[in-house]
């Protein structure tokens, strides 16, 4: 809070514009995403390999379980340690990182289809990191931190 005096001399309260966040907190909060995101990526992963080689399916048939998969670890993972938004409204949350997810599975998945056919020198496997990544970066990341995750400013006091 800064004081400014009024006319009568008596000082007042007003409110003082946050600073931006330090680029540290910044960095540290896009490290736990990326914690996160592998974890999700291993598990996205590891279903993607098991339908495509053990079970036979077709690559971008065997994207859409994996991506659904992957989607759940995102969610509690970064409700929990990226943002650190439990006192945010777990249902609010929900249904915003549903309507999101959607939109980044789509994404997700569109980009895949562009790129695995093209991208013939690497298993199809690796082409969904590439596509997953650009993704997470142009879109997801930024639409959790800014509306799905993103806290009511504490009242102040």
């Amino acid at each position: 809070m800064k004081r400014s005096s009024t006319e009568h001399g008596r000082s007042r309260a007003t409110a003082v514009p946050s600073a931006r966040e330090p680029i540290f907190e910044r960095a540290l909060r896009f490290a736990r995403a990326c914690v996160v995101g592998s974890g999700a990526s291993l598990v996205d992963f590891s279903i993607l390999t098991a339908f495509i080689r053990l079970l036979d399916v077709a690559p971008t048939t065997a994207r859409i379980p994996a991506l659904l998969a992957g989607a759940s670890v995102q969610f509690f993972g970064n409700r929990t340690f990226t943002f650190r938004a439990q006192r945010g409204s777990l249902s609010r949350q929900a249904k915003l990182f549903a309507c999101f997810e959607v939109a980044a599975l789509l994404l997700n998945w569109c980009v895949y289809r562009l790129l695995q056919p093209h991208v013939t020198f690497v298993p199809p496997e690796a082409v969904s990191f590439l596509g997953t990544f650009l993704v997470f970066v142009g879109f997801a990341y930024p639409m959790r931190k800014l509306v799905i995750f993103k806290l009511p400013a504490e009242p102040s006091r």
